[in-house]
């Protein structure tokens, strides 16, 4: 390989929208690692937190490389709208597939900490953080809260440095990279301005994401002049751009008239069907889903200690692109299929050239799959097909066979 991508980092992310963080992490990323080339994973159009993105994913490939990155990759739809974990393997995965990435650059509140040791509890699972999980969930906590206060048994001080959800990530990461023994090192950067879900706007500091959202899809011209003004120039001009093109996913009546649709006309026994549904779950959201007034409200009422808010919304959009629970154990056994590009610069087109000799997965850049490739990744490219169709019928102005039709930024 040559020498020039002997410092290659990459970034997992899913700049809903891009903002001024964001921007800070690439350059820091940059500058302390001494990094010549930086590879972006960027969820697909339906996020982590069980919504679907403010804008499309070819809008923010645009936005990551304005903002610095070289390449900018795919998270397939089928990963990037899951819980944390799922979501952080198959990024770290398709970062490792690559064969070019030597490090791992993620933002996280407490860049010091050793995470070694909870990643090998996590991984390894002993019989006493087993009894331990199933002790905590008897009690009634979420999966996510009982493992942490588990994870404490055997580490003390976990539970406190996983209060913080970058904290989470950063764990997830490290856990995925000694698992599966990827030659990738972990970089840390200390996470800078309002904390992850923090929707308030504090002078001189750098906004989170959810206040931005909140701020641009509220309806006031002020307040979405604000939202602009938070985030750099050349992303804003984009996220302009799309507003104007009637390309943003914001009318929250909308995707709650498509969801109580669903809810009210499918059986409860195909409910139980929907990736991760557990519980009686369904039963509970069957009925709820006849007294809500809006999505909020729905998911308000959902959301108790044993479900939290991002679980219900996950739930809610795997029903809408149809990703069931046999899906989802499939796509979480085998992995990610393929590496997709969604955009890059001239040094990003460079590394594609490297990594059609060192990738261990196949790459492509269009919405198509090979025949070679076999039924599992055109199972997993269907998959993102309908999400897309799904998530363009959420915009003002939709387009048909979008999908198809995305040609990368290059």
């Amino acid at each position: 390989m040559s020498k020039t991508w002997e410092r290659t980092a990459g970034i997992v992310a899913e700049y809903n929208p891009f903002h001024k963080g964001h921007l800070y992490h690439i350059r820091k990323t940059r500058n302390c690692a001494q990094i010549d080339a930086i590879i972006v994973v960027i969820s697909s159009n339906f996020v982590q937190r069980g919504l679907p993105a403010l804008v499309d994913k070819g809008a923010r490939a645009r936005m990551a490389l304005a903002g610095g990155a070289d390449l900018v990759l795919e998270l397939p739809v089928v990963f990037s709208a899951h819980n944390g974990g799922l979501f952080a393997n198959a990024a770290v995965d398709i970062l490792a597939a690559t064969g070019v990435v030597k490090k791992l650059s993620f933002g996280m509140e407490a860049p010091d900490r050793d995470m070694s040791a909870m990643a090998d509890v996590l991984n390894e699972e002993p019989g006493d953080f087993k009894d331990a999980l199933k002790k905590f969930l008897a009690e009634g906590y979420s999966f996510v809260q009982a493992r942490s206060m588990a994870l404490d048994v055997f580490v003390p001080g976990a539970l406190e440095f996983l209060k913080r959800p970058n904290n989470n990530l950063a764990l997830a990461y490290v856990g995925r990279i000694r698992e599966k023994k990827y030659s990738i090192e972990p970089a840390p950067i200390e996470r800078i301005g309002a904390g992850y879900h923090d929707r308030g706007i504090a002078d001189g500091e750098i906004a989170s994401a959810t206040a931005i959202r909140d701020l641009f899809t509220s309806g006031d011209a002020e307040r979405k002049k604000l939202a602009l003004s938070l985030m750099p120039e050349d992303t804003a001009v984009l996220l302009q751009e799309a507003d104007r093109n009637g390309r943003v996913a914001c009318d929250e009546d909308r995707l709650w008239r498509a969801l109580k649709l669903m809810l009210l006309r499918t059986p409860p026994e195909e409910l139980a069907r929907v990736a991760e549904m557990r519980e009686g779950l369904e039963n509970r959201m069957r009925r709820l889903a006849y007294e809500a007034a809006s999505f909020g409200e729905f998911v308000d009422a959902c959301t108790s200690r044993r479900y939290p808010r991002g679980r219900i919304q996950r739930h809610c959009m795997h029903l809408l692109i149809g990703l069931t629970h046999e899906m989802s154990r499939r796509f979480q056994e085998n992995g990610p299929a393929y590496i997709r590009v969604l955009g890059a610069n001239e040094t990003g087109r460079a590394l594609l050239a490297v990594m059609r000799e060192t990738a261990t997965l196949p790459v492509i850049s269009k919405a198509s799959v090979p025949q070679d490739l076999g039924g599992y990744a055109r199972s997993m490219m269907q998959l993102e097909h309908r999400a897309t169709e799904i998530w363009e019928t959420l915009t003002e102005n939709p387009r048909t066979k979008a999908e198809a039709r995305y040609v990368p930024a290059l």
